[in-house]
């Protein structure tokens, strides 16, 4: 397991350096097959919560999803899809979010994770030298969020050949392109906590915070 170092405090790069990607190409199985982008919390599709807190860290923000297009259409996006890896998992839309991407990093992050740090980007972007090629994962002080990380452009080639031998793992990804955790502990309990069931869907509900 790498070391993890301490989330830097010091101003943000230009967020145009960094895109943003939501993962919501999943089959929601736990959840009898339900779309989670789609699912409310309160009052909003969770793709769109994920998306207000998002926007304001990233330059450009792209969507994977591979179904209900029409639907993700009308909330204001574009999806991309999976294309020839439909079923493969979130290295499929990795690799669709690095194809479409046209910044140095990639921060990508699953659709049911609706209370993600602010500072997420900054922090991650910050943890090391902005050309060190590892991609960096956030540690919540008790474990790693591996389907929540910013990864470099240049991992293309790797997510491809991992897709291509049959690879489905971002851990064995990250194995082979290097990476580092970032503590961020200190950003609370809930900060990572996703949907899995409807227990957990009603666990997230809470009032708005402010922007």
């Amino acid at each position: 397991m790498p070391g993890h170092v301490a989330a830097n405090p010091e101003p943000a790069r230009a967020t145009a350096a960094v895109t943003g990607l939501i993962l919501a190409g999943g089959r929601g199985s736990r959840l009898g097959d339900v779309d989670k982008g789609l699912l409310a919390l309160n009052g909003l599709p969770l793709v769109q919560t994920v998306a207000r807190r998002l926007a304001r860290q990233v330059g450009p923000l792209l969507l994977s999803a591979n179904r209900n297009l029409h639907r993700y259409r009308a909330l204001g996006f574009e999806p991309i899809t999976d294309g020839p890896y439909l079923d493969a998992g979130p290295l499929a839309g990795l690799r669709a979010g690095l194809l479409a991407c046209g910044t140095p990093w990639l921060l990508a992050a699953p659709c049911d994770m609706p209370l993600l740090p602010l500072d997420l980007c900054r922090r991650l972007l910050l943890a090391a030298a902005f050309d060190d090629p590892r991609a960096r994962v956030p540690f919540d002080g008790q474990r790693h969020h591996y389907a929540c990380l910013l990864l470099p452009r240049t991992a293309l080639a790797q997510v491809e050949a991992g897709l291509e031998s049959g690879g489905r793992s971002v851990r064995e990804l990250l194995h082979a392109i290097g990476w580092i955790g970032v503590d961020f502990a200190a950003s609370g309990a809930h900060a990572f906590s996703n949907i899995n069931t409807p227990a957990d869907l009603a666990a997230l509900a809470h009032p708005a915070e402010p922007p």
